[in-house]
């Protein structure tokens, strides 16, 4: 064989190793990539769930406070509430629109970094959505008592309201302290556990199998 028939030869057969292990590394993308769609579904559950109740709590404080807008602090508690569930629904609809927007067709850098936005929305928003309840279970319960029986709990027992405002500072100032301390560099392990559980495990999950593909594509 001449020397120019081997070059063509190898050059050939280089051109199919490329094209077998470019097939083999789309296929292994692809079922990865299902598996992150796979991953995020409860996630998606989750959000929209949330979504709903955003809606819920936004209908029935606005039926609320327009029942009782003659009522300064029935007309605030209800704006209050009307305003959370308002948040509440914006943080949701944001979530599940990150999650429809993530591109799995782009390169894995472009994905993590979109799963990186999610991860740090989703974060966010938890707090967000979740801390006011140091004060709101007390609003909570004004609209149901006022609602379901006529008390009005800021006349009838004010002593609920006021202890709520204390216990709410105080949880807010615990909540704060307990984070301080957990981002310790003595005590990165527990840091590293209380990070995970305001991630939650779907997207923990897919993130693992991003940095799989990330490993696999490096090879």
């Amino acid at each position: 064989m001449e020397l120019d028939d081997m070059k063509l030869a190898w050059q050939t057969l280089d051109r199919r190793l490329e094209q077998h292990n470019a097939i083999n590394l789309q296929v292994f993308k692809d079922g990865r990539f299902d598996k992150t769609r796979s991953a995020l579904r409860p996630l998606f559950l989750g959000q929209f769930l949330q979504l709903l109740f955003g809606v819920a709590v936004a209908a029935t404080s606005a039926m609320f406070w327009i029942a009782h807008r003659d009522v300064a602090h029935l007309l605030i508690t209800g704006l209050i509430m009307h305003a959370y569930g308002v948040m509440t629904i914006a943080f949701a609809a944001r979530s599940l629109l990150l999650i429809g927007q993530i591109d799995y067709a782009a390169p894995v850098l472009t994905i993590q970094k979109q799963m990186g936005e999610l991860r740090n929305w989703y974060v966010y928003s938890g707090l967000a959505v979740g801390l006011p309840w140091w004060f709101l279970w007390a609003l909570c319960l004004t609209m149901f008592f006022e609602s379901a029986f006529g008390a009005d709990l800021f006349v009838n027992a004010p002593s609920v309201i006021y202890a709520n405002v204390v216990v709410g500072v105080l949880g807010l100032l615990a909540t704060y302290w307990f984070g301080q301390w957990l981002r310790s560099p003595k005590r990165p392990q527990l840091a590293k556990r209380a990070e995970d559980s305001l991630t939650g495990s779907s997207l923990r999950r897919a993130q693992s199998i991003l940095d799989e593909v990330s490993r696999f594509e490096q090879m």
